[in-house]
């Protein structure tokens, strides 16, 4: 296992280990966030796999994501997006169907392999969404292209608790069980952002607090962790986050 640690979130770190290379950058505003409890956030997210010499990255395999216990997803009287409806659907229909329950949205990058024809590059527009996996919460990752046919697929994250350590939420996906052999998903951008209302009161599905020590202001922590894992190896990145309390 490999770690990377990015100590900036405005700044893009990049790890190489063998035929992987990671590139990550995530930002979240505000930067100032309450000492006690939580407030709303936005975050961007972008990743990218390659292969250092030009070549085609290994198929990603697992994503897991570890997100710090001071920060919260929060989908009460959020509308849920059943995977059945996006799967299969174009953007449009997807939004049409389930835009009640969108929590972010960005664009992918991939590369199809189709046995026989070589590999070459498409892109198109993903979409996030509230739903559920086996009657558990879940977050679902909406995929769809029309480079070279019509194609949409769904990754869904696993959401669960962590009893113990610096992080208390655990998402978890497994990106073949989703896209099959028809290609490999190398980078996305990605915003995070859903406020809603819900009887009366103005809810956030993303919020975060600074867990700064009694008499500071400042403080950093590691505010998440994503696992990559590939057929020989595992890659994972520390986000670490410097916020400030808020006023």
């Amino acid at each position: 296992m490999v770690i990377l640690a990015c100590g900036s979130l405005a700044r893009a770190t990049t790890l190489q280990s063998g035929d992987v290379r990671v590139t990550v950058l995530a930002q979240i505003a505000p930067f100032e966030l309450p000492r006690i409890g939580t407030a709303p956030i936005s975050a961007f997210v972008s990743g990218h796999v390659s292969e250092p010499h030009g070549g085609i990255p290994p198929q990603l395999q697992t994503m897991k994501i570890d997100i710090n216990r001071h920060a919260l997803l929060r989908s009460r009287g959020l509308p849920i997006c059943p995977i059945g409806r996006i799967q299969p659907a174009s953007t449009s229909r997807a939004l049409a169907k389930c835009g009640d329950a969108l929590i972010g949205s960005g664009l992918f990058w991939a590369s199809i392999v189709l046995p026989e024809q070589g590999s070459y590059p498409t892109h198109g527009r993903l979409l996030i969404f509230n739903g559920r996996l086996h009657g558990h919460r879940a977050i679902l990752a909406h995929i769809y292209t029309r480079n070279p046919f019509d194609s949409s697929f769904v990754v869904a994250f696993a959401i669960s608790r962590v009893s113990n350590g610096p992080y208390g939420t655990e998402l978890v996906a497994s990106l073949p069980e989703a896209l099959g052999e028809w290609g490999y998903v190398d980078r996305i951008k990605l915003t995070l952002k859903r406020e809603y209302a819900y009887k009366g009161k103005a809810l956030s599905y993303f919020n975060a607090g600074c867990p700064a020590l009694p008499g500071t202001k400042l403080v950093s922590y590691r505010l998440a962790k994503a696992t990559l894992g590939f057929a020989d190896q595992t890659i994972a990145a520390t986000v670490t986050k410097r916020c400030a309390v808020a006023r």
